[in-house]
């Protein structure tokens, strides 16, 4: 769950509340409005492209379960973000996802692993643990069979070049879903200021940096530029089904539930600078 802390204009702080699955499928709907710039340009690539879609898209399955009933911080009361999950329970949720990519095809399979695989290495905080280093032994040999098995089926078309592409799909999209899902303002916000621009590494696939538009109309989504400009349309709005809850100690799941008023944040994506 992305959990974010914002102010309408009565001044009565609310939790944001975003769904891990509803971040998951924003990255797919990014995704497909470019996927014919994944691969090469072949009639055979296009089963490739769907199961990467489909990968992109149900990344976060695993969360189903636990954002039925999340959990509550003990001290503060209020819902857990993805963030700061036990490591144990972590693990438990990020095997539910990599099941949900196995049933789509084994380079879905391979792209989920790794990209978890790579979350923890890079921005986990429990990496070193043994529990920790158990699961990155496991999954490891788990995603070689994947990738054999893939490979198999048509050794020219199934490289790994085509395989580490898909993986930095999956990493692109995600962060394109979760930067405005987690750090632009949504339609009435009081925001005191606007995301700093957010850069990717050099070699990256596609865009290589997001920033807030110079200029912001007032009542409107927030206007986010991605630079260079993948999509065919000059701009269109994105939305994320969310809830909004009052900032306060809750007791219990049922409590929170019985707290929160549907939201719809959006945003409006462009590639005009003015």
């Amino acid at each position: 769950m992305i959990r974010r802390e914002l102010t309408f204009a009565d001044g009565q702080p609310q939790w944001l509340l975003i769904s891990q699955v509803e971040h998951a499928r924003l990255s797919g709907e990014l995704a497909r409005r470019c996927i014919d710039r994944f691969g090469p340009p072949s009639a055979e690539v296009s089963s490739v492209r769907q199961e990467l879609l489909d990968a992109i898209t149900h990344h976060d399955d695993g969360w189903l379960e636990w954002e039925h009933e999340p959990r509550l911080d003990a001290e503060h009361g209020w819902p857990l973000s993805f963030l700061e999950l036990p490591t144990e329970e972590a693990f438990s949720i990020w095997d539910r996802s990599i099941q949900v990519a196995r049933s789509q095809g084994d380079l879905a399979a391979w792209v989920v692993a790794g990209h978890f695989s790579a979350l923890l290495c890079t921005v986990g905080q429990h990496a070193n643990e043994p529990i920790a280093r158990d699961w990155l032994h496991r999954v490891a040999i788990e995603r070689s069979e994947w990738f054999a098995r893939w490979h198999a089926r048509d050794g020219a078309l199934h490289t790994a070049e085509l395989a580490g592409e898909a993986l930095k799909w999956l990493q692109l999209f995600d962060v394109l879903s979760l930067w405005p899902c987690s750090q632009y303002p949504v339609p009435g916000e009081q925001a005191p200021r606007y995301p700093q621009p957010f850069s990717f590494a050099e070699n990256w696939t596609l865009i290589h940096e997001i920033r807030p538009a110079s200029e912001q109309p007032p009542g409107g989504p927030c206007r986010i530029i991605f630079d260079p400009w993948p999509f065919r349309e000059t701009e269109f709005l994105i939305q994320a089904a969310a809830d909004l809850v009052p900032v306060r100690h809750y007791t219990s799941p049922r409590e929170l539930r019985a707290s929160r008023a549907p939201f719809v944040a959006e945003w409006l994506l462009t590639s005009r600078t003015l």
